[in-house]
């Protein structure tokens, strides 16, 4: 009888189990689309740009920037979830010099921050450095102003890690800068002091992307501040060998498609990415990757999954198959949102999702692009002047007001009705190209002539 009783508890329990094990398969199963796109994670705390951010131990920390009024000292954290999403953003330690337009980098137990501009639109550029020891936890414990600081102030420029020295690369510090700065790292985690280095990079770097791979730096885009536009250069190099804290001579490699400032760079394993920035005249929402080379340099770049919506000024991190786009800004001003994805086999950006989400995302996708290519503005064309890049443009509105608006380069003749998007304003604009002032002009996009319309309609 007690063997009758096992027998049929047995075949209960495996029937049980075939039944769980059907359900669990029937889950893994389940129809999953890849869907080009982006996934919204929780907002930062503060809306802001021109922030410096950096990932330890699964947290990443967001620190300074300028919130649209006033350069920041207070930094915030979140943690990546076992999901991939992030959990809420926290405060974390202030620090001592309000900054912004600045990058931080992780080596052993600490995290380093540099440079930078505060005051009225940055125009205080800093040589101060900051370190924060990273906790147990990933938290950062209060920051400490280093004994050393740079030679050359810099603004906007970039740090990297090679090695056991910190580099800092370019910036602006009265003039667009091509130097670069080395200080070692001591036992202790405190730097020493900093080195202006002989070898200087190939072109100016102005808010420019960066990033350190199998030892080397790359440096990519920047901005051409005679011509108001993005560079496409790109270019690399590596620590001297037997000569630690100096770099070999600097490489260019294949360009960027678009020439771009104001981006970020990134790297998911044998691909770079440049992501987003201004081209001068607009904010852009492309990505493009391109593939490490084993001797240093990259091949070709091609476009991937644009960001979900353009935007410069933002900060990138890329954790194991994830990717993170935080704050930044654009038109709209500072957005503050957060949106992460992953990769696919071929290195494109994207994320799985059931078919209901897929075809949710696409049409709401589809209606942000026909918002986006919707020109609200119309005029009609009083003069161009031709530079290089941009016709510069004296328009007259219907209610009479006349206006400057820099657009790409077009033969549109006087008496030619346009439609425009906002754009980029700027007053008491100077151009070095047409060695002329504007006391305030818009930079846009799109230039679209409007189409007569015949007798019949």
């Amino acid at each position: 009888m007690n063997r009758h009783f096992r027998l049929v508890a047995l075949l209960l329990l495996g029937a049980l189990m075939l039944s769980a094990c059907g359900q669990d398969a029937s889950k893994q199963t389940e129809k999953q689309e890849w869907v080009p796109g982006w996934q919204s994670g929780p907002k930062t705390l503060v809306a802001r740009s021109g922030a410096a951010a950096v990932e330890v131990n699964g947290v990443i920390h967001l620190i300074g920037g300028v919130d649209g009024r006033n350069f920041l000292a207070s930094s915030e954290y979140a943690r990546i979830q076992p999901d991939g999403s992030l959990s809420p953003w926290q405060k974390g330690p202030s620090l001592n010099v309000e900054r912004g337009f600045f990058t931080a980098v992780a080596n052993g137990k600490y995290v380093y921050v540099a440079g930078g501009g505060r005051g009225p639109n940055g125009s205080i550029q800093l040589t101060s450095v900051e370190r924060a020891e990273i906790q147990p936890d990933g938290t950062l414990g209060p920051w400490k102003l280093e004994k050393y600081a740079f030679n050359t102030k810099r603004r906007c420029s970039r740090l990297l890690v090679l090695g056991n020295h910190i580099y800092a690369f370019g910036g602006f510090g009265g003039i667009l800068l091509d130097t670069v700065e080395s200080a070692e790292i001591l036992p202790d985690g405190s730097l020493d002091e900093w080195l202006v280095l002989d070898q200087r990079m190939t072109v100016p770097r102005y808010i420019s992307g960066s990033l350190a791979a199998d030892g080397r730096a790359y440096l990519l885009g920047g901005h051409d501040k005679v011509r108001g536009i993005g560079i496409r250069e790109v270019e690399w190099s590596r620590e001297v060998t037997d000569e630690p804290g100096f770099l070999e001579p600097w490489q260019q490699t294949a360009p960027l498609l678009t020439g771009r400032y104001g981006l970020e760079a990134a790297r998911h394993g044998d691909r770079l990415y440049a992501l987003g920035g201004l081209d001068g005249a607009r904010y852009l929402d492309s990505i493009e990757t391109a593939r490490l080379l084993p001797d240093g340099g990259v091949d070709a770049w091609r476009e991937t999954t644009p960001l979900a919506s353009p935007r410069e000024g933002m900060n990138v991190i890329v954790k194991d198959d994830r990717i993170y786009v935080i704050g930044g800004g654009n038109l709209q001003g500072y957005p503050g949102s957060v949106d992460y994805a992953s990769f696919d086999a071929q290195g494109d950006i994207g994320f799985w999702a059931s078919p209901a989400e897929a075809k949710e995302y696409r049409a709401a996708l589809a209606s942000r692009e026909a918002a986006r290519k919707a020109l609200s503005n119309e005029a009609v064309i009083v003069q161009n002047i031709q530079a290089t890049s941009y016709s510069y443009l004296q328009v007259r509105r219907d209610d009479g007001a006349v206006a400057w608006l820099a657009g790409p380069r077009s033969d549109l003749p006087p008496g030619t009705r346009i439609q425009f998007a906002d754009g980029v304003f700027m007053s008491n604009f100077y151009s070095k190209e047409l060695k002329r002032g504007f006391p305030a002009i818009m930079f846009i996009g799109e230039i679209r002539p409007v189409e007569t319309k015949g007798p019949d309609g």
